[in-house]
C-alpha cells in the first residue's frame, strides 16, 4: 500500500465524495532522499514518499481523469533547503499540472532576488512550523518571526504566512495577525483539538477551547484561512475517522465557509511529541488513513455547497487568482 493511501472498499462510497474537477489539495509533502539529503539537525527521518507516489495518491482521490491541483509544503526534515520542493514544482509544471509551493526559509540569508525567483516558480508563501520538534512554543519568538516574515513578503503578490501552532496561541496572536500586511493560513484546523485530546472540562464543548473564538474572529475579518487537514493530529478517535472533530469542523463550515480550504496532509507523518528523543537512523513510518472515508465525513458534516467551496472556489481564489 502506498504511504497514507488507505481504502474505502465496501463502504458504499460514490464519486460524489471524490475530489471534483479543479479541486486543490493544499497540503502535501515530498520526501525523496534521491533528489537531495535531509538536514543534519532535523527532528526525524521519514520514510520515502517521492513525487510519483504523491501523483498516484492524488489520482486515487480524483473523480476527474486528470489529477487535481497541488500545493507542495516544505517539510521540516529538509529545514531551509527548498531545492527538492523546487525540483518537484518544475516537474509538475512540465506535466501541465497546477502546482504551487509554500517554502520554509532562513530570511536572514535569503535575498529578495531569490524570493522573486521562487515566486516565478509558483511559491506563494512561507511556513512557520512551531510543532514539528515537539517542544514548547514561545509566543514572543513567534510574534517576532511573524513580523519579520510579513515585512519580507508583503511586496510579493499573493504571498501568505502559513503557521502550525497550538490552538491556544490564537488568543495571544489575535491582535498581531489582525494588523499584519499579509494573510495567514492556519494549518491543521488551526490546532483545535477534538474532545479525545481535550481536558475533561472541555470535552463536552470543544468550540469553547482556548483560541477558538480568536481564530474565528480572524477568519471573519478575512485575515486568516483555516485549513481542514491533519485530523489525525487533532484527534485520537481513529476508529470513527475522527468523528469527535465534527462540532469544530461544522462550526467552521457554518461561520467561515469562504475562509476554509482542504489538505490531505499526505503522506501522513507521525506526531512531533514522539520525536524529542528519537533516532535519526530509524525511518519514521507514515500512518495509513482512509482518506476517502474522511472526505465522506467532511461532505456529510458540511453539505455539498460548502464542501465544493472548500475544495474548489476558496483555494482557487487564494492560490490561483
Amino acid at each position: 500500500m502506498s504511504p497514507g493511501t488507505g481504502s474505502s472498499q465496501g463502504s458504499g462510497l460514490t464519486t460524489q465524495f471524490l475530489l471534483p474537477k479543479d479541486a486543490v489539495d493544499t497540503h502535501v509533502h515530498v520526501f525523496d532522499p534521491k533528489l537531495g539529503p535531509y538536514a543534519a539537525g532535523r527532528a526525524y527521518t521519514p520514510e520515502d514518499a517521492p513525487l510519483k507516489k504523491l501523483i498516484a495518491f492524488n489520482k486515487s482521490l480524483s473523480a476527474d481523469s486528470q489529477n487535481t491541483k497541488l500545493v507542495l509544503v516544505q517539510p521540516s526534515p529538509y529545514k531551509y533547503d527548498c531545492s527538492i520542493m523546487i525540483q518537484c514544482l518544475r516537474m509538475l509544471r512540465n506535466r501541465d499540472s497546477g502546482a504551487f509551493g509554500i517554502a520554509v526559509l532562513d530570511l536572514d540569508t535569503t535575498t529578495d532576488a531569490q524570493l522573486k525567483e521562487m515566486h516565478a516558480l509558483g511559491v506563494r508563501g512561507i511556513r512557520l512550523n512551531f510543532q514539528a520538534d515537539g517542544k514548547e512554543v514561545s509566543t514572543d519568538r513567534l510574534v517576532a518571526t511573524l513580523h519579520q516574515t510579513a515585512e519580507r513578503i508583503r511586496y510579493l503578490p499573493g504571498w501568505m504566512i502559513q503557521v502550525f501552532v497550538p490552538g491556544w496561541s490564537w488568543d495571544d496572536l489575535h491582535d498581531v495577525i489582525l494588523h499584519l500586511p499579509v494573510k495567514v493560513i492556519a494549518d491543521h484546523l488551526g490546532g483545535m483539538l477534538g474532545p479525545t485530546r481535550l481536558s475533561t472540562d472541555l470535552q463536552s464543548a470543544p468550540t469553547s477551547q482556548p483560541g477558538f473564538k480568536s481564530l474565528l474572529s480572524l477568519a471573519r475579518n478575512s485575515q486568516v484561512i483555516v485549513k481542514i487537514s491533519g485530523l489525525y493530529r487533532m484527534s485520537t478517535d481513529i476508529s470513527s475517522n475522527f468523528e469527535d472533530l465534527q462540532p469544530i469542523i461544522q462550526k467552521f463550515a457554518q461561520e467561515i465557509p469562504d475562509q476554509i480550504i482542504w489538505g490531505s496532509d499526505w503522506p501522513h507523518t507521525g506526531d512531533g511529541h514522539d520525536r524529542v528523543n528519537g533516532s535519526l537512523e530509524v525511518k519514521e513510518p507514515f500512518r495509513v488513513l482512509d482518506n476517502l472515508a474522511i472526505l465522506e465525513k467532511l461532505h456529510g458534516w458540511m453539505g455539498s455547497n460548502v464542501y465544493d467551496r472548500m475544495l474548489v472556489k476558496n483555494p482557487g481564489r487564494i492560490y490561483f487568482d
